[in-house]
């Protein structure tokens, strides 16, 4: 019997797919950091809130904020009773 995940429209989600899921998004959350890093060493602007800040690191800001909100979202459904046992 495998543990599933239950999605109001999607069905059922493996346990597995979930965890491997949440593994390739903290990936992507450390690689947009560096990324994040880079930019900002590259241009030797570090404030977000300066006019002189730049785009590419800005956005990539935006992209690394809402995947950590997804990754919270997933870790949480992950810890809760949705775990069903699959027949």
């Amino acid at each position: 019997m495998a543990q599933s995940f239950v999605s109001g429209t999607d069905g059922m989600f493996d346990a597995a797919q979930v965890a491997s899921l949440i593994g390739d998004l903290d990936r992507t959350l450390r690689q947009l950091d560096l990324e994040i890093q880079a930019e900002e060493e590259r241009t030797k602007s570090f404030d977000p809130n300066s006019i002189a800040y730049p785009p590419l690191a800005r956005s990539l800001r935006i992209r690394r904020d809402n995947l950590t909100a997804t990754l919270a979202t997933l870790e949480m459904k992950a810890g809760s009773p949705t775990i069903q046992t699959a027949a």
